[in-house]
């Protein structure tokens, strides 16, 4: 059992953790409340509010890129080290994730569910306030598939990992699994009660939980935050292709 789920030890310090807190209430309460009037009269201008959603996850990325950097400098430490150690990890996870979903979709599709909400949901976001993550890279293929694969990834990593899940697996485990289900669940109930769409969105939890499960697990594994980072990056430049390929075109 260690060894598959081996104690986790890499956490933010305290002062990183409570400074999530209030950048946790901007992102997914304060920024999309403001973002209608950042774009009034925008917002039916798909080719111009595209971009309006593209800056979210940018200004996220990079505002907590800010935040989480010493705490991603020594991490990454640990990666230049024992690089080989990493990869390794990181193809795992991401081969993990893609099977997971590939058989989640596809079994639910076999079954003679709907799927296209979920379909709409993926690549994974920390929250989408104007488009979808589906419809994002189809107005924006490439601009939209490097916000979703290069920024995104960081932002659910600090806002969702760091502060949800490794401070818990430091001392129970697998409590911290359970609360990385109900801090993910979080935004999807705010953006119901802002939006509407309970179809849409909780159809994203559900596809997007299996995701954030695995990643978290590479997390307690390698006992660093750039395992799921990098993890979470590739994974989303794979979907975002595979999507492109297979349901836009």
């Amino acid at each position: 059992m260690n060894k598959l789920f081996p104690p986790m030890h890499s956490k933010p310090e305290k002062i990183k953790i409570f400074a999530l807190i209030p950048c946790w209430i901007w992102v997914f309460v304060l920024f999309p409340m403001f973002m209608p009037f950042v774009g009034l009269g925008l917002w039916s201008q798909w080719e111009i509010s595209d971009w309006l959603e593209i800056f979210y996850h940018v200004a996220n990325g990079v505002g907590l890129l800010w935040l989480m950097f010493s705490y991603l400098k020594d991490d990454w430490f640990m990666v230049s080290v024992d690089f080989r150690h990493f990869l390794k990890h990181i193809a795992l996870t991401v081969g993990l994730v893609m099977g997971v979903e590939l058989l989640l979709l596809g079994t639910l599709y076999v079954c003679g569910f709907n799927i296209i909400n979920m379909l709409e949901c993926l690549p994974v976001a920390e929250m989408f306030v104007s488009h979808t993550p589906l419809f994002l890279i189809s107005l924006e293929p490439i601009f939209g598939t490097i916000a979703l694969s290069v920024f995104a990834p960081i932002s659910i990593c600090a806002l969702f990992y760091c502060l949800g899940f490794a401070p818990i697996c430091y001392k129970k485990p697998l409590f911290a699994y359970l609360c990385i289900a109900v801090i993910t669940l979080i935004p999807p109930i705010i953006n119901i009660i802002w939006r509407g769409g309970a179809d849409l969105v909780l159809s994203g939890y559900f596809v997007q939980l299996p995701v954030h499960l695995l990643m978290c697990w590479s997390y307690q594994k390698t006992d660093n935050i750039w395992t799921p980072m990098i993890s979470l990056s590739i994974t989303n430049l794979l979907m975002s292709i595979a999507l492109h390929i297979f349901v836009i075109v």
